[in-house]
Protein backbone atom coordinates (compact mmCIF):
# COMPACT_ATOMS: atom_id res chain seq x y z
CA UNK A 1 0.00 0.00 0.00
CA UNK A 2 1.29 3.44 -0.92
CA UNK A 3 -0.04 5.75 1.81
CA UNK A 4 0.48 8.88 -0.29
CA UNK A 5 -1.78 7.51 -3.03
CA UNK A 6 -4.42 6.76 -0.38
CA UNK A 7 -4.15 10.28 1.07
CA UNK A 8 -4.63 11.77 -2.39
CA UNK A 9 -7.65 9.52 -3.03
CA UNK A 10 -9.22 10.62 0.26
CA UNK A 11 -8.51 14.30 -0.51
CA UNK A 12 -10.04 13.97 -3.99
CA UNK A 13 -13.14 12.31 -2.53
CA UNK A 14 -13.46 15.03 0.11
CA UNK A 15 -13.35 17.70 -2.61
CA UNK A 16 -15.99 15.79 -4.62
CA UNK A 17 -18.21 15.76 -1.53
CA UNK A 18 -18.01 19.55 -1.37
CA UNK A 19 -15.50 20.18 1.42
CA UNK A 20 -13.77 23.52 1.13
CA UNK A 21 -10.03 24.02 1.51
CA UNK A 22 -8.83 20.46 2.11
CA UNK A 23 -5.24 21.72 2.28
CA UNK A 24 -5.33 22.51 6.00
CA UNK A 25 -3.83 20.31 8.72
CA UNK A 26 -3.32 20.61 12.44
CA UNK A 27 0.42 20.74 13.07
CA UNK A 28 1.55 19.70 16.55
CA UNK A 29 5.06 20.52 17.72
CA UNK A 30 6.77 20.45 21.11
CA UNK A 31 9.42 22.58 22.73
CA UNK A 32 12.70 21.10 23.89
CA UNK A 33 11.04 20.76 27.32
CA UNK A 34 8.27 18.70 25.72
CA UNK A 35 5.53 21.34 26.01
CA UNK A 36 3.13 20.66 23.10
CA UNK A 37 1.44 23.24 20.91
CA UNK A 38 -0.81 22.78 17.90
CA UNK A 39 -2.20 25.07 15.23
CA UNK A 40 -3.77 24.87 11.77
CA UNK A 41 -1.38 25.36 8.86
CA UNK A 42 -1.85 25.32 5.11
CA UNK A 43 -0.04 22.58 3.26
CA UNK A 44 1.39 23.32 -0.15
CA UNK A 45 2.11 19.82 -1.37
CA UNK A 46 1.83 16.16 -0.40
CA UNK A 47 3.97 13.64 -2.21
CA UNK A 48 6.19 10.66 -1.46
CA UNK A 49 8.91 12.97 -0.12
CA UNK A 50 6.55 14.30 2.57
CA UNK A 51 4.21 17.17 3.37
CA UNK A 52 5.32 20.69 2.52
CA UNK A 53 4.29 23.79 4.48
CA UNK A 54 5.58 27.34 4.90
CA UNK A 55 5.77 29.66 7.85
CA UNK A 56 7.61 32.67 9.28
CA UNK A 57 11.05 32.63 10.87
CA UNK A 58 10.75 33.69 14.48
CA UNK A 59 7.29 32.14 14.90
CA UNK A 60 6.68 29.73 17.76
CA UNK A 61 6.50 26.76 15.39
CA UNK A 62 9.90 27.56 13.88
CA UNK A 63 11.47 27.91 17.32
CA UNK A 64 9.97 24.59 18.39
CA UNK A 65 10.90 22.80 15.16
CA UNK A 66 14.49 24.03 15.52
CA UNK A 67 14.59 22.77 19.13
CA UNK A 68 12.77 19.51 18.46
CA UNK A 69 12.51 18.48 14.78
CA UNK A 70 9.68 15.98 15.32
CA UNK A 71 6.06 16.83 14.61
CA UNK A 72 2.63 15.39 13.98
CA UNK A 73 0.02 16.48 11.44
CA UNK A 74 -3.68 15.67 11.49
CA UNK A 75 -5.77 16.00 8.35
CA UNK A 76 -9.53 15.92 9.19
CA UNK A 77 -11.92 15.01 6.37
CA UNK A 78 -15.37 15.73 7.85
CA UNK A 79 -17.53 14.76 4.86
CA UNK A 80 -16.11 11.23 5.01
CA UNK A 81 -15.64 11.06 8.78
CA UNK A 82 -12.00 10.21 8.19
CA UNK A 83 -8.67 11.49 9.43
CA UNK A 84 -5.05 10.98 8.53
CA UNK A 85 -2.30 11.44 11.12
CA UNK A 86 1.31 11.74 9.98
CA UNK A 87 4.10 11.46 12.56
CA UNK A 88 7.71 12.12 11.63
CA UNK A 89 10.58 14.54 11.51
CA UNK A 90 10.84 17.84 9.70
CA UNK A 91 13.46 19.09 7.32
CA UNK A 92 13.99 22.73 6.39
CA UNK A 93 13.89 23.59 2.72
CA UNK A 94 16.96 25.11 1.12
CA UNK A 95 16.97 28.68 -0.19
CA UNK A 96 16.42 27.59 -3.82
CA UNK A 97 13.29 25.61 -2.86
CA UNK A 98 11.99 28.54 -0.80
CA UNK A 99 12.49 30.94 -3.72
CA UNK A 100 10.79 28.57 -6.20
CA UNK A 101 7.73 28.22 -3.96
CA UNK A 102 7.69 31.95 -3.21
CA UNK A 103 7.63 32.75 -6.92
CA UNK A 104 4.65 30.39 -7.37
CA UNK A 105 2.59 32.20 -4.71
CA UNK A 106 -0.20 34.54 -5.81
CA UNK A 107 0.73 38.20 -5.46
CA UNK A 108 -1.83 38.75 -2.68
CA UNK A 109 -0.24 36.02 -0.55
CA UNK A 110 3.24 37.45 -1.14
CA UNK A 111 2.01 40.86 0.05
CA UNK A 112 0.29 39.39 3.10
CA UNK A 113 3.39 37.40 4.00
CA UNK A 114 5.61 40.48 3.72
CA UNK A 115 3.06 42.32 5.88
CA UNK A 116 2.83 39.99 8.87
CA UNK A 117 5.96 37.85 8.50
CA UNK A 118 8.29 40.26 10.32
CA UNK A 119 5.83 40.67 13.23
CA UNK A 120 4.60 37.07 13.55
CA UNK A 121 4.06 36.19 17.19
CA UNK A 122 4.80 39.73 18.37
CA UNK A 123 2.36 42.05 20.11
CA UNK A 124 0.47 44.48 17.88
CA UNK A 125 -2.07 47.08 18.98
CA UNK A 126 -4.67 46.39 16.27
CA UNK A 127 -5.21 44.81 12.88
CA UNK A 128 -5.14 48.32 11.46
CA UNK A 129 -1.34 48.21 11.76
CA UNK A 130 -1.25 45.23 9.42
CA UNK A 131 -3.87 46.68 7.06
CA UNK A 132 -1.85 49.90 6.76
CA UNK A 133 1.39 47.99 6.17
CA UNK A 134 -0.33 45.86 3.51
CA UNK A 135 -1.61 48.99 1.71
CA UNK A 136 1.85 50.57 1.91
CA UNK A 137 3.54 47.47 0.46
CA UNK A 138 0.86 47.10 -2.20
CA UNK A 139 1.46 50.67 -3.36
CA UNK A 140 5.24 50.35 -3.14
CA UNK A 141 5.36 47.16 -5.26
CA UNK A 142 2.61 48.18 -7.69
CA UNK A 143 3.37 46.34 -10.94
CA UNK A 144 6.76 45.21 -9.59
CA UNK A 145 8.01 41.81 -8.59
CA UNK A 146 7.64 41.31 -4.83
CA UNK A 147 10.91 40.14 -3.25
CA UNK A 148 10.89 37.08 -1.02
CA UNK A 149 10.23 37.94 2.59
CA UNK A 150 13.25 37.42 4.84
CA UNK A 151 10.96 35.59 7.25
CA UNK A 152 9.56 33.13 4.65
CA UNK A 153 10.72 29.55 5.19
CA UNK A 154 9.49 26.13 4.25
CA UNK A 155 9.53 22.75 5.92
CA UNK A 156 8.86 19.21 4.82
CA UNK A 157 7.39 16.74 7.29
CA UNK A 158 8.81 13.34 6.42
CA UNK A 159 6.43 10.81 7.95
CA UNK A 160 7.71 7.69 9.67
CA UNK A 161 4.21 6.51 10.57
CA UNK A 162 0.86 7.36 8.96
CA UNK A 163 -2.49 6.45 10.52
CA UNK A 164 -5.72 6.23 8.51
CA UNK A 165 -8.90 6.42 10.58
CA UNK A 166 -12.39 5.81 9.22
CA UNK A 167 -14.92 6.49 11.95
CA UNK A 168 -17.61 3.85 12.28
CA UNK A 169 -21.21 4.67 13.09
CA UNK A 170 -22.95 1.29 13.14
CA UNK A 171 -19.72 -0.73 13.25
CA UNK A 172 -16.24 -0.33 14.69
CA UNK A 173 -13.94 2.39 13.41
CA UNK A 174 -11.23 1.20 11.04
CA UNK A 175 -7.63 2.09 11.89
CA UNK A 176 -4.76 1.32 9.53
CA UNK A 177 -1.17 2.13 10.52
CA UNK A 178 1.48 2.44 7.83
CA UNK A 179 5.09 2.33 9.00
CA UNK A 180 8.04 3.30 6.85
CA UNK A 181 10.36 0.30 6.86
CA UNK A 182 13.44 1.52 4.97
CA UNK A 183 11.62 3.05 2.00
CA UNK A 184 8.88 0.40 1.99
CA UNK A 185 5.55 0.91 3.76
CA UNK A 186 4.10 -1.80 6.01
CA UNK A 187 0.31 -1.51 6.50
CA UNK A 188 -1.33 -3.07 9.56
CA UNK A 189 -4.89 -2.87 10.83
CA UNK A 190 -5.17 -1.85 14.49
CA UNK A 191 -7.99 -2.25 16.95
CA UNK A 192 -9.65 1.15 17.47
Amino acid sequence: MNPFVKIQEWLNKETELGSYDCNRVILATASKKGIPHSRVVAIREINEQGVLFFTQRGSRKVVELNENPFASMTLWLPAQQREVILDGHVQTLNSHENIDYWNALPRDRQLRFNTYGPTSGKIIHSLTELENKYAELSAHFHQQKIPISESYCGYRLIPETIYFYTLGTETFSEVVRCKNMQEKWLAEMLSP
